[in-house]
């Protein structure tokens, strides 16, 4: 055994687009261990979602090509038909997205959706579910009375659907959780506790994450691992702190300095 939780090789992300091919991740490689934490960083544009979403299995084939391997604890995903892979997903592999709003059913009650993943996933069913799901959304800061005064997500602050969202990933226990932007539509009071939140409960329960994010000061602070993209490719990889202290590329360095003057100058009245 590797004891690797996660081995990407080669992964090569290519869309259809109308003016031909475009090659949104090109020649991607890293390695993630159990329990551990890497941030993808990059640009707008740097193949960071479509890194989550083919990991996921998420990218619709019909519009996009994916080669190359990811192994996940042995089993290749790239090649699981989509009823396999819709398997792996919840009770291997969870997903945050960025929008926490348009992630939920507008027309079901939270609870119901966390119940239901618990149910797909085949820990509990029926009474038991639900009895779950309420516990898991207490863990996550939403109380019984929160849900029945506002039952669905538009009658919830983008917070609280951030932290159903996070009930929603974790209710299954996954071995690894991929947070694409997760706290990028909430303030700094709210990014702060969504964060301070999950990384609670990873520690707890021993779960790798992929934390994908335009922001090197926030990923800084979370991740063991660093990998840099740019227009698809990585230029840069390794442990966090030696990244951001003695960064190898050029533009591992622009971005450094550009997060630094950013976190200052957004800081400066106190705003986000």
């Amino acid at each position: 055994m590797s004891g690797h939780i996660l081995e990407v090789e080669a992964l090569t992300v290519t869309y259809r687009g109308r003016n031909g091919p475009v090659e949104a991740v090109a020649d991607l490689e890293f390695r993630l261990k159990s329990g551990s934490t890497l941030g993808i960083i990059g640009e707008s544009g740097a193949g960071k979602t479509s890194i989550g979403l083919a990991l996921a299995g998420l990218l619709d084939r019909k519009y996009a090509d994916v080669s190359g391997s990811a192994r996940f604890r042995g089993r290749e995903l790239l090649d699981l038909p989509e009823k396999e892979m819709a398997g792996v997903r919840g009770s291997g592999i969870g997903m945050l997205f960025q929008d926490p709003v348009a992630s939920l059913d507008p027309t079901m009650r939270v609870a119901d959706q966390v119940a239901e993943s618990i149910s797909l996933r085949g820990i509990a069913r029926g009474e038991e579910a639900r009895l779950r799901a309420f516990k898991e959304l207490a863990d996550v800061g939403i109380d019984e009375p929160t849900l029945v005064a506002a039952p669905y997500a538009h009658q919830l602050s983008g917070g609280q659907c951030q932290r159903v969202q996070i009930a929603a990933a974790l209710a299954g226990s996954p071995d690894l959780l991929i947070a694409d932007e997760p706290t990028s539509s909430l303030d700094m009071t709210r990014q702060k506790q969504v964060i301070e939140l999950l990384m609670a409960r990873l520690r707890r329960e021993d779960m790798a994450m992929i934390f994908i994010s335009h922001d090197l000061l926030l990923v800084a602070g979370i991740a063991e691992q660093l990998l840099v993209m740019r227009e698809g490719r990585a230029v840069e990889s390794g442990p966090c702190v030696r990244v951001l202290s003695q960064p190898a590329d050029s533009y591992t360095a622009e971005l450094i300095e550009a997060g630094i003057v950013g976190s200052r100058e957004g800081n400066a009245d106190g705003s986000a």
